[in-house]
């Protein structure tokens, strides 16, 4: 009976120990500039990269079957390069803000060809 007592604060010490790893892998994670990534797409292409930058141009859609959708420029005052995401992030055009996502050098969806995007739809797109 006295191993039972010890089984929750066995999961605690699990769960915090993720939850600081979890945390520590996020701070540490390298972020790339807009101009870094453009002057090395095939480097970065398909890989999850995390970005800041500025937002430019803000456009909030909805697709033909009916499901919200947002593209934004992001720029790093040099150059600059296409983010998606469904959902209708509250982002403005000026914003400075961290992106993850995928980026994708061509991206081919149905007839639609994109060049440069990443894909934030898994990943985040936070306000700084």
């Amino acid at each position: 009976m006295k191993r039972l007592t010890f089984l929750p604060l066995v999961h605690f010490f699990i769960l915090l120990l993720t939850t600081v790893l979890t945390f520590y892998v996020y701070a540490n994670a390298q972020v790339q500039t807009v101009s870094e990534i453009l002057n090395h797409p095939d480097k970065y292409h398909l890989k999850t990269v995390l970005v800041k930058g500025e937002v430019l141009d803000v456009k909030h859609k909805v697709s033909k079957r009916g499901n919200p959708y947002t593209v934004f420029v992001l720029s790093d005052g040099k150059k600059s390069l296409n983010v998606f995401t469904f959902g209708t992030p509250e982002i403005n055009v000026g914003d400075k803000v961290k992106v993850e996502g995928i980026f994708y050098k061509v991206k081919y969806v149905g007839r639609y060809t994109f060049y440069n995007e990443i894909d934030a739809t898994n990943g985040l797109i936070k306000k700084e």
